[in-house]
């Protein structure tokens, strides 16, 4: 595949619409709908996944406009500070959303948010040992419940969710890598 064209048919605030024309290995083509983002840097996002030292995963219960219902999901957010590390950016998030601070933090691996739709990459970090130290402000915009999980219970929590939630399955993936990795 080669992309042989972009145009952006729509720029809001925060992302725009861009038509990406491209042609196949088979001379085919065709044009391919895309959303990116303007205010990002890096990779555009990071998730972290907090563990405190009393073997409690940290999760969040974060209602999301587009599904209309909450998302059960680990602490993220985009890379949207000029400058900033991406280590800095999951350090911040982390601290905003939960109140949680991490000393350590180790990146695991990066991956595709939604391929098919954005070209936002997403970088995994492993937190271990974290602190809770208090939330410094609320986002006005973010109804965010924090949830401390002990690893022991986390598959039955994670497979009996209410009705109303809905489960973001990166949360079991990068616990397969992690897993993987022996970090857990």
């Amino acid at each position: 595949m080669e992309i042989t064209k972009k145009e952006a048919v729509f720029e809001g605030r925060y992302i725009e619409f861009v038509n990406k024309w491209f042609r196949t290995i088979n001379g085919e083509e065709g044009i391919w709908e895309t959303i990116e983002r303007k205010n990002v840097y890096n990779r555009g996002a990071v998730i972290i996944v907090p563990l405190t030292g009393e073997g409690e995963f940290i999760l969040e219960k974060n209602w999301r406009a587009p599904l209309e219902s909450s998302v059960i999901q680990f602490p993220a957010g985009l890379s949207d500070k000029e400058g900033e590390t991406e280590e800095e950016t999951a350090r911040r998030e982390l601290l905003e959303e939960t109140g949680y601070r991490a000393d350590k933090l180790i990146p695991v691996i990066p991956t595709p948010l939604c391929p098919a739709l954005t070209p936002t990459r997403a970088m995994h970090f492993f937190a271990p040992e974290v602190e809770f130290t208090g939330k410094e402000g609320e986002d006005d915009f973010a109804e965010i419940e924090v949830l401390k999980i002990p690893a022991n219970e986390l598959g039955e929590f994670l497979l009996t969710l209410p009705e109303d939630t809905e489960l973001d399955i990166r949360v079991p993936g990068i616990l397969w890598v992690l897993q993987k990795k022996n970090l857990i």
